[in-house]
């Protein structure tokens, strides 16, 4: 998704710039009350500064009026977001809200009188342009809600599904506003004050710093001008239109107020009539889900979901087709559960949420692990746990010592995992870690629920590649070099093939033939591929050593397909499924026209590697007859796997096994990866960066410590590997060095500091005397029954990262724990 600035805003406004804060991978359910105090304090002193004086008179409001003076509204008039926040102040009206990252961004937007707004980035649907609008058309956002006819003149931020952002930076529309679940924001921060922009890059580096230090998440600044009028939000945010209409969750508690007033205004006979009403008609997918379907049926989450279902058979006696979900909310004050179902039912059945909800709660049977039940607007039912089930489940835990949260819910079924996957003649690069970190950790949560992780290395070490390095090892290589550095060297071969071949077309030519010859079983080039391929296996292996924890059942690369190309090819002709293509070619065609056909054969007859995906899917499901087949795999081939899986959908053989997990892509600042032009950031070399850091953290730290250099390789490897997992797998990832070796924040230092802590408690235990200070003992029982009401979802969230095969939700929830904890210590 794109965010761009239309050239004719510059037209009219030279001077404007834009500073965006993309803040990714936060928690917006945090309160930080030092925020708040912040907030409230910048307003007292702006309400008494304008104290008697005029609002209208500042040159930085000033400025911002005559922009919008601009705009043909219906004669109405509208103020630049400061401005109302100004005039607010001057009235003593308490401007915090329920969010921190909105506090922290009206807290600036006052001290500086600078326009400033966040957006949901998950909500935004296409590209995002902050543009003139159609004369005289009406714009709606996505969810539905009424706006006025935008004119000519008048500016808005836009996207798909509607505006976003009405008069500029006015008045923000429901559906990208700031929720307890929002994870990805953007922080706009306007300017056409004509400063410096060294000034204008300071007051956003304060803010981002800010944001940084009391928000958390991965975090980047840029500026838009002129210049530069566009930039890559990093986020992929709603496919269509009808995605970007907000859920009746978060519709109902925008528009909760109105729709009870309304609701209520009728006669109240609609909870009556429920017993009579019939649900609207509901279409089941019946395509086999990507995601695993797993219910530890003991957790208190499904249980209570149980109590709910059976609680809505008994009001209505034919009862609405939904799922019931159970959540937690985002505060515990709210309980330590909650669930909509009444939401989704007032949708189907036209009753307000609200009495849905009370009547649900009347049938429900509270079980002796629940405290309360209570209702809360617009329609949740939310569930608090009582104490005796939290001591219960702490005794379990003692108990249960190290291997609480392990399960045979996935019954030894297997599941086959298909990652890391590198080429064979190239060193591992920074951009292998993704799927060789994500990969390894779900075949770790898979086998801790129960299941038979089945890990795979699919080697690169077939294809057209090896007719290259095979031309330029004849050409230019020489063995002895090679073996002394075998990735090192064969990486420069294949890097010099590509300068040379861009000023001889005859090399790529020569390159195909060697390739042929390889297929064909030449004696020559089989020997020279052999050599290659064990030469390069022992520096793969070393890197993996290093990175610790990282093991595969198998290594069976493209080339352990090699036999059974000729039975897949034959039998995908046979059915039709690979049918005849240009000059003698066989493809896969489509009719969906957004899907190129599918080359499993060239016109010289060899083979490509979607030829190897079919032979190895066939394999993997005859052997081993998987559950799911992961392939844990960048995002950028995400259309190859469609392709695949949905060709291979017309074969007997194969049904739905396999699932793309696929992740955003991973960059270091500004640096490109490109194997081919030779300026690959070595994995290697970002573990030995990784140790020398982690050895100076530790030193600042502790300059006595003996054993430094082991307690800085597992700092280094663990802020690595926590540093990848502890995102969201589905956003683009920024290797940043201060974020994955802080002590603050979600990062691996920080748990470990925890647990470290934790530890040195335990040991201590008893040396406590009546002299040393003891806190509060109201507020230590606040604090360790936090801590409590956390432990039962550690169970819970595995399984959560298990299902959506995202580990970040454990990391998560870890972090929350340790947090808590700390709190409490």
């Amino acid at each position: 998704m794109k965010f761009n600035i239309d050239s004719k805003i510059f037209e009219q406004y030279p001077d404007y710039r834009l500073g965006l804060i993309l803040v990714k991978d936060f928690d917006s359910s945090k309160r930080v009350s030092f925020i708040d105090s912040l907030l409230r304090g910048v307003a007292a002193q702006r309400g008494r500064e304008y104290n008697g004086k005029e609002i209208n008179d500042d040159l930085l409001i000033k400025i911002w009026d005559q922009a919008y003076e601009n705009f043909d509204i219906d004669n109405k008039r509208f103020s630049a977001r400061h401005k109302k926040l100004l005039t607010s102040a001057k009235e003593g009206k308490d401007l915090t809200q329920g969010d921190s990252i909105n506090n922290i961004v009206n807290y600036f937007a006052l001290k500086y009188l600078m326009p400033i707004s966040v957006q949901d980035l998950d909500w935004l649907c296409g590209d995002l342009n902050l543009t003139l609008t159609a004369g005289g058309e009406p714009f709606r956002p996505a969810d539905s809600i009424e706006v006025e006819k935008a004119h000519i003149n008048e500016i808005a931020y836009i996207d798909a599904g509607g505006i976003v952002s009405r008069h500029w930076n006015s008045e923000q529309c429901e559906r990208s506003k700031i929720t307890g679940k929002t994870v990805n924001a953007a922080v706009f921060v306007e300017d056409l004050s004509n400063n410096s922009p060294d000034e204008f890059w300071r007051k956003l580096g304060e803010m981002e710093s800010a944001i940084r230090k009391y928000i958390g998440g991965e975090i980047t600044k840029h500026v838009l001008n002129m210049q530069h009028p566009s930039l890559d939000l990093g986020v992929d945010g709603r496919k269509n239109i009808d995605d970007s209409k907000i859920s009746a969750q978060e519709q109902a508690y925008f528009m909760a107020k109105q729709a009870q007033a309304e609701e209520r205004a009728k006669e109240n006979i609609v909870i009556k009539k429920m017993a009579h009403l019939k649900p609207a008609t509901t279409t089941k997918n019946n395509k086999k889900s990507s995601n695993l379907n797993i219910v530890d049926k003991e957790s208190f989450k499904e249980k209570i979901a149980q109590l709910v279902e059976r609680a809505i058979i008994k009001s209505i006696p034919q009862p609405p087709d939904i799922e019931v979900k159970v959540d937690y909310p985002q505060s515990p004050e709210h309980g330590d559960y909650a669930c909509n179902a009444a939401l989704k039912m007032s949708k189907l059945l036209s009753v307000p949420p609200m009495e849905i909800a009370e009547k649900l709660k009347e049938q429900i049977n509270k079980e002796d692990y629940i405290e309360k039940i209570e209702v809360k607007e617009p329609g949740f039912l939310n569930f608090f746990l009582s104490e005796s089930s939290l001591t219960n489940e702490l005794n379990k835990i003692i108990e249960e010592d190290g291997i609480y949260g392990k399960s045979n819910l996935g019954n030894s079924k297997p599941i086959i995992l298909d990652y890391s996957s590198p080429n064979i003649a190239k060193p591992l690069g920074v951009h292998h870690l993704l799927s060789t970190v994500l990969g390894q950790a779900l075949a770790n949560l898979l086998t801790e629920v129960g299941f038979k992780a089945i890990s795979i290395n699919h080697l690169g070490d077939w294809g057209t590649q090896f007719g290259k390095l095979i031309t330029a090892y004849k050409l230019w290589g020489d063995k002895k070099t090679i073996s002394e550095n075998p990735s090192q060297e064969l990486l420069k071969l294949y890097v010099r093939f590509h300068n040379e071949a861009e000023k001889n077309e005859e090399l790529d030519e020569e390159a195909r033939k060697e390739f042929k010859l390889l297929e064909e079983g030449d004696r020559e080039n089989r020997k020279i591929w052999e050599w290659m391929k064990e030469e390069s296996l022992k520096e793969l292996n070393k890197t993996y050593e290093k990175l610790g924890g990282i093991n595969f059942d198998y290594e069976q690369g493209e080339s352990f397909f090699e036999d059974k190309l000729e039975d897949i090819l034959s039998e995908g002709k046979q059915r039709g499924i690979f049918v005849e293509g240009d000059e003698g070619s066989f493809i896969v065609s489509y009719d969906d026209p957004n899907m190129a056909p599918f080359v499993v054969q060239k016109k010289d007859s060899a083979t490509l590697y979607s030829t190897r995906d079919f032979a190895a899917l066939k394999y993997r499901i005859s052997e081993w007859h998987p559950v799911k087949i992961l392939y844990v795999v960048d995002s950028a081939q995400s259309m190859h796997f469609n392709q695949l899986f949905s060709a291979a959908e017309r074969f007997p053989w194969y049904h739905g096994e396999g699932v793309h997990v696929k992740f955003g892509r991973m960059s270091m600042k500004d640096k490109k990866m490109s194997t081919r032009k030779g300026n690959v950031i070595l994995l290697e070399d970002v573990i030995g960066e990784a140790k020398d850091r982690a050895r100076r953290l530790v030193l600042e730290k502790n300059k006595d410590i003996e054993n430094i250099d082991e307690v800085s390789e597992k700092i280094a490897i663990a802020g690595i590997k926590y540093g990848i997992l502890s995102q969201n797998r589905t956003t683009d990832i920024v290797f940043d060095w201060d974020r994955l070796l802080s002590l603050e924040g979600n990062s691996a230092p920080y748990l470990m500091y925890t647990y470290a802590r934790a530890k040195s408690i335990l040991r201590k235990t008893g040396e406590l005397t009546g002299e040393k200070p003891m806190p509060d003992k109201e507020d230590s029982f606040v604090r360790i029954e936090n801590v409590l009401h956390l432990l039962p979802k550690y169970s819970e969230e595995i399984l959560n990262s298990v299902r959506e095969y995202k580990p970040n939700n454990l990391c998560n929830y870890l972090y929350k724990l340790a947090r808590e904890f700390n709190s409490f210590y």
